[in-house]
């Protein structure tokens, strides 16, 4: 019997009415729950905050706030080609220049306006102009002498006010209130009218988020430490060691051009389950297409291998591990933020050094990167070995790999899984039947849905039509799977606001002893997490759809599971 998270509203779990509304940033009160495995609630007894006649999605308002953000494609990942370029000349194996592949994702797909087209923008702002002040999430980088380092918006030369003015405040609160040399604090946030600014130590770096958003401070430190893992991964950990003997270092030298990729990753963490699930995503397959792309990188065996995987836009296909090296999930994302990040590393071989800070932060790993002609799949080998002979013996083995995964009955699974992530849990329905499910070529029918690479199905699941949006992560596997979210809630106001939210209900849970769960209602929207020693639950419904909901949504996950994750890592 499989056991299921239920929901009851009369017992030991949480309803909020009206608790986190997005201008709403103080609704962060602590509560703690403990869920009664009870049956669920029948229909009469287990609506989600009101009756079934409240179940209703809210139009979109007519202004929405409009982002803008300083973009350096000018001079996109300068140093990691020229690295790329000066290998492959000494290895004697010529870089190609491939044009980059149309995309197959899902117009749906949320990828585009996180990995979008570069562009510049408010680069002629700075801390005197009225307009740098009204973007809405600020994100600064200076040293502990007030030097500034990276800005989302505006040039940093003209933000040296600002962060000057940041570095003393930390510097006279540390003088006035830690200065008794026991204490290790340091100043954490301010509150300042609807801003916050959260404060994160590191080293000789301060980062610094400046939100007016109603984003938690606990979501903006976890914001900030990735950041911080960002520039680590660019530069490794020995650049601290450079500003501490020299104050006035100005280290943007270091980071020129790969601006980019800071804001990528920022994007990312409020428009995803980046930042909620310490995890990457993986792309929903067959296990017997997996299995092909599995065995074909472990016939890749090669010395000095950390780790070896398949991507498909920032979603991973397949991994494969040295038994010596363990994966973290981190380190694994802010490697695939760059590739996503750069265009040249997606159109031919490159190979560009990457600070896995998680496994040594001092020194460089490098990172083989090859896509398949004519798809988005991208093969990607990590090394601790930076010489030639290297990049070529990895160049043979990657060349195996693409050729089996070129097989037919391997491409188009690949192609379709693209064409339909992120998945939609209303079109699941129509693939119910063990006939929808078995192995062939996408549909001919002009026009017809794409048949999804899910496992049949049988039953009733007329509720997974009512979901906003679910998410389902496994913290052994370090893995989530993140639903396609309702069409009305795709505008980047909502796509933030329902991230937003599930912050909000694992803060009320930090304190809560495992298993918990917590619902947090709003005027339209109910969001729902469930937290377990073995899995995490994420759901968001409109108001006054029946808990079964929940139910129905675990036993699907669980049905679907050896198919939407990759299961545990295989080692060589």
């Amino acid at each position: 019997r499989i056991e299921c998270p239920s929901l009851c509203l009369n017992g030991s779990s949480i309803r909020m009415e009206g608790a986190a509304t997005e201008s709403d940033p103080k609704a962060d009160q602590v509560v703690e729950s403990r869920p009664d495995h009870a049956e669920l609630q029948t229909e009469e007894q287990g609506m989600l905050s009101g009756s079934q006649g409240e179940a209703t999605i809210p139009t979109e308002p007519a202004e929405e706030w409009q982002e803008c953000e300083e973009i350096q494609a000018n001079q996109e990942s300068s140093r990691t080609t020229k690295i790329a370029e000066a290998e492959t000349v000494e290895a004697g194996y010529a870089s190609s220049s491939r044009p980059m592949v149309p995309s197959l994702a899902s117009p749906s797909d949320g990828s585009h306006r996180i990995w979008r087209k570069p562009h510049q923008k408010c680069c002629d702002q700075t801390d005197e102009t009225k307009e740098w002040y009204l973007h809405k999430r600020h994100v600064l980088v200076f040293t502990y002498s007030g030097k500034p380092v990276y800005s989302r918006y505006g040039e940093e030369d003209g933000l040296s006010g600002t962060t000057g003015a940041l570095s003393a405040i930390v510097s006279k609160m540390a003088r006035f209130f830690f200065c008794n040399g026991t204490s290790t604090d340091c100043l954490r946030y301010m509150l300042a009218g609807e801003h916050v600014f959260a404060f994160l130590e590191k080293g000789p770096l301060w980062l610094v988020c400046i939100s007016s958003t109603g984003d938690l401070y606990a979501d903006m430190v976890a914001l900030l430490e990735r950041v911080h893992m960002q520039i680590i991964t660019i530069l490794t950990a020995g650049i601290e060691k450079t500003l501490v003997s020299r104050p006035n270092y100005d280290m943007r030298g270091l980071l020129g051009g790969t601006e980019r990729v800071v804001n990528n990753m920022i994007r990312w963490c409020v428009q995803d389950m980046f930042l909620q699930c310490e995890g990457f995503e993986s792309l929903p397959l067959p296990p017997t297409v997996r299995a092909v792309a599995v065995e074909a990188l472990k016939g890749a065996r090669l010395p000095n291998v950390l780790f070896a995987f398949l991507m498909a836009g920032h979603r991973i296909l397949a991994a494969v591990s040295n038994r010596q090296y363990r994966l973290n999930s981190l380190d694994l994302g802010m490697v695939v933020n760059i590739i996503m990040s750069s265009a040249s590393l997606r159109t031919g071989e490159s190979w560009t050094p990457v600070c896995l800070s998680q496994y040594n932060d001092k020194g460089f790993a490098y990172a083989y990167i090859s896509c398949i002609e004519g798809s988005e799949v991208i093969v990607v080998f990590l090394s601790t070995a930076s010489d030639g002979k290297q990049f070529y013996a990895i160049s043979q083995q990657a060349a195996l790999v693409k050729e089996t995964l070129r097989q037919p009955s391997c491409m188009e699974h690949i192609e379709e899984a693209i064409a339909t992530s992120p998945i939609d849990l209303v079109a699941c329905q129509g693939a119910a039947s063990p006939s929808d499910a078995s192995p062939g070529v996408r549909s001919s029918v002009p026009g017809a849905p794409r048949r999804l690479n899910l496992a049949p199905i049988a039953g009733q699941w007329q509720l997974l039509d009512g979901i906003i949006h679910a998410a389902y992560y496994l913290p052994g596997l370090q893995q989530y799977f993140s639903s396609q979210i309702a069409e009305p809630y795709q505008s980047r106001h909502r796509v933030k606001m329902l991230f937003r939210n599930y912050g909000r209900c694992r803060q009320l849970l930090r304190n809560a002893k495992v298993p918990c769960q917590v619902c947090v209602a709003t005027n339209h929207e109910c969001f729902y997490v469930s937290m377990a020693a073995d899995y995490q639950l994420f759901l968001s419904v409109p108001r006054g759809i029946s808990t079964s909901v929940i139910s129905q949504f675990y036993h699907w996950v669980r049905t679907q599971e050896s198919y939407i994750f990759l299961g545990p890592i295989p080692t060589w």
